[in-house]
Order: structure tokens, then sequence, then C-alpha cells
């Protein structure tokens, strides 16, 4: 629990992305790294099926997710907990779906760019992205 707005805190991370040092790759890294800590003593109890690592992933966010899988991509779809997200261009949860995947499936993953080149889009109210499956 914090005292202040997440909205608070992602424009804060926006502005560090904008203005000053932070890049693309450290926030992609940094939920990485949060999902391995979030999952690490769930990872040990051994792997799960990819429906059951996706659930672990939203239950953890506390965010509304919906999802489909075709062939070799899955196609995760959020409802967002505000209208705008200051963080569109430099979203950490196409890593952090991904990182869970890797860690509590028999999948491994990685984040994709749309057609448009952007990781992630947003259409009627939700943001969506898309990952690469292999293995199983």
């Amino acid at each position: 629990m914090t005292c202040i707005s997440e909205d608070f805190l992602a424009r804060i991370i926006s502005i560090l992305y904008q203005k000053l040092t932070l890049s693309a790759g450290q926030i992609a890294i940094a939920s990485r790294v949060l999902a391995q800590e979030a999952f690490e003593e769930k990872a040990k109890e051994g792997k799960r099926s990819l429906d059951e690592a996706i659930r672990l992933a939203t239950h953890y966010l506390g965010v509304s997710a919906e999802y489909s899988k075709e062939n070799d991509e899955l196609k995760i779809s959020i409802s967002p907990k505000q209208n705008v997200c200051p963080l569109q261009e430099i979203c950490p949860l196409p890593f952090f779906y991904s990182e869970a995947i890797n860690l509590l499936s028999e999948w491994k993953s990685y984040p994709i760019r749309s057609s448009n080149n952007k990781l992630v889009e947003t259409s009627s109210g939700k943001c969506f992205f898309q990952l690469r499956l292999y293995g199983d």
C-alpha cells in the first residue's frame, strides 16, 4: 500500500524516461526482475499451464485481462485502471507477463512489436500487446 496514486508514480516514471536518463530497456529489465521476485517461490513448486501462469501474473497486477493464443503468438488485452496511461511507450506489462510465463510455465516468451512498431497499442479503452511463444 502506498500513500500516493498509481497515476502519480506512472507520471514520475514517464518524466524520468522523457527528460532524464531512465531508458525503456531499464524499465523492461526492472519489470522482469519484479516478476522474478514475485514468482520466485511459485516457480520452485514446478511448471504450470500457460493459462495458470497468465492468471497468476494478472492476479499479481490486480488488473482485468483477456488473452488468446494463435499458433506461436499470445495476445493479451488489459482494461487499465485509468483512461490515459502515461507509460504507453514504455509499458512494463509485456515484460512482466513474459517473465511470469518463462518462470511459471513450460513456455518461453518475449514481447513483439505490432505492425505499427509498437509494443503496446490502445483501442476501445483497452491496452493490447503480443508475446511470441516457443517451447511447450
